[in-house]
């Protein structure tokens, strides 16, 4: 891929360097210095996961995508899923979106085409083996990631799993139209043959207990998720539909809208699946939340494809009861008003002393999901009864961690994958190994202030392609083509991250820059002027006080 504005692309430019270069030293002016200084990336610092994602870019713009994907895996085995199902966090801080009132960088879709360009390289063990036997329960992303990179490391890693198939939400809670079932098997079957064992139709509590697997392996990582209803608290609670079997069915094959006229209670991302599952399945769909849109805790972009599905929202509307009244279901609503906020930092919602009736033929109950802990043991919960969960996924068993939406509550696919992760690097540190692990990034993030678009190509953003459903159920977009990949990755100002561009060396007035495959600072003729930072688009160019470094 070849990128716009970088040194090897601006013409010759005829300068003398005489008066200066043979005349006059002037490095003794200066009383700071421009350093070229890695620093951590907006986008990079809003990343779970934490993915260095301007160094990435570079390969991909360099060509080098065999370094992309190696530098990505370091992180996230998971591309091809992740660039279809995040909720991208990561554009959220896109400094191009704040500095320069532009669409943010298309993060994710170079993601998903990174994912799907190498999508038929294999997983490889890139240590020698250690003997140790680690077991996951649990092959949700949490599980699945953890897997990868113990198994990476060298280690014997067998995943146990309850259901005939792995893949936990990714494959039977998110539905078939966002993430196709054939990539979610494509990613198991890549664990297997780098190594991993997978044990499905087995589960922790029936099968085995946590006591049995300390006797056999050296470490146990549970991540089995949070799949477990949420009350409602409706009066005729045991009329509703619960969601999640809804989806797992739906993703069988099995859906069915149960009537023309269906509501969703909730505003979720579960609610808004179950809301635009149940459009293909050809109902008339309302959902209806006790606050309002700025409220909802779904995605804005889930929102948007719902309302694009012709899906209804009732908010500031609270379910009070629901009857059976012949064939058809009498859902009683409180309209409310928000108040003050609650532990959640959101306003509560307060009734108004009004309410209202709706009629359903089939209502689903999406307001949350809890995790099952009835398996651990007390020695191992907090004050309040749950599971005491560290940072890293540590227990008060040192054999034993945990991780994922077990330990944090419904989260998301990408937030799974870094606990798992954390977790495994955890294991590998308490094993003794401390291999292959990528130091942590910089803790000095690059302000939007700080970074210069004028020299960066402007252009539409590219996302992924909205395509013409064939089937109900198909994948309702398409990742982007190689030529919108390297325009899209063109646009990333590479924030804090080097990424050889030459606008330093354009611009320096003093030719005291020498380009040596990357910027190199000839100290004898630098006067310290700083305008190699202002210039330079991403900021990867500080100014340090003269003091503080030894003169070259």
């Amino acid at each position: 891929m070849n990128g716009l504005g970088h040194v090897d692309d601006y013409p010759e430019i005829p300068v003398s360097l005489a008066p200066t270069s043979a005349l006059l030293k002037t490095g003794a002016w200066r009383s700071v210095r421009p350093v070229v200084a890695k620093r951590t990336a907006p986008c990079t610092a809003g990343c779970p996961a934490a993915i260095d994602i301007p160094a990435y870019f570079d390969e991909i713009r360099r060509g080098e995508l065999e370094s992309a994907l190696d530098r990505f895996l370091r992180r996230n085995p998971f591309p091809r899923i992740t660039g279809r199902v995040c909720p991208h966090f990561c554009e959220q801080g896109c400094s191009l979106a704040v500095a320069a009132d532009e669409e943010p960088v298309s993060i994710r879709s170079i993601e998903r085409w990174l994912g799907d360009e190498t999508a038929d390289r294999p997983h490889v063990v890139e240590a020698e083996p250690t003997s140790k036997r680690i077991a996951i329960v649990g092959g949700g992303p949490a599980g699945m990631a953890a897997s990868f990179y113990l198994r990476r490391s060298g280690h014997e890693v067998t995943l146990f799993e309850r259901r005939d198939h792995a893949g936990g939400v990714m494959r039977y809670g998110i539905p078939e139209y966002r993430l196709p079932q054939e990539i979610v098997d494509h990613e198991v079957d890549r664990l297997a043959e780098m190594g991993v064992e997978i044990r499905t139709g087995v589960s922790l509590g029936d099968d085995f207990s946590l006591e049995d697997l300390e006797a056999d392996y050296a470490a146990v990582f549970v991540a089995t998720g949070a799949g477990k209803q949420r009350r409602s608290d409706i009066k005729g609670e045991s009329l509703l539909e619960p969601g999640l079997p809804f989806l797992e069915a739906a993703k069988r094959g099995e859906g069915t809208a149960l009537g023309d006229r269906c509501a969703v209670i909730g505003a979720g991302n579960t609610a808004m699946d179950v809301a635009r599952t149940l459009r293909r399945l050809g109902a008339h769909v309302t959902v209806i939340y006790r606050r309002t849109k700025d409220e909802m805790t779904a995605i804005e972009e889930e929102y948007e494809r719902a309302l694009a599905d012709r899906v209804k929202f009732e908010w500031l509307m609270s379910p009070r009861e629901v009857k059976k009244a012949r064939n058809e279901l009498r859902l009683i609503l409180d309209h409310m008003r928000l108040g003050e906020p609650d532990e959640s930092g959101r306003p509560h919602p307060e009734p108004t002393g009004v309410s209202s009736e709706l009629r359903f033929d089939s209502i689903f109950a999406a307001v949350g999901e809890i995790a099952e802990i009835g398996t651990f043991p007390e020695r191992m919960r907090d004050d309040q009864g749950w599971v005491d969960v560290g940072a890293d996924g540590s227990t008060r068993d040192p054999k034993v961690f945990a991780g994922g939406d077990l330990a944090t509550g419904p989260a998301t696919v990408v937030q799974a994958i870094a606990a798992g992760r954390a977790a495994a690097q955890a294991i590998d540190d308490q094993l003794g190994f401390s291999h292959l692990w990528p130091e942590e990034e910089p803790v000095d993030t690059v302000k939007p202030a700080e970074v210069n678009p004028t020299y960066m190509p402007h252009h539409d953003r590219a996302d992924d392609h909205e395509v013409e459903v064939v089937t109900q159920f198909a994948e309702e977009t398409a990742t982007l083509s190689d030529a919108e990949a390297a325009e899209e990755t063109d646009r990333c100002l590479s924030c804090g991250y080097c990424n050889n561009c030459g606008t330093c060396f354009v611009f320096c007035p003093d030719a005291a820059i020498i380009w040596e495959d990357g910027p190199r600072i000839d100290h004898e003729f630098c006067k310290g002027c700083g305008i190699c930072v202002v210039e330079c688009p991403g900021h990867a160019m500080v100014l340090v006080n003269e003091r503080e470094v030894s003169n070259v």
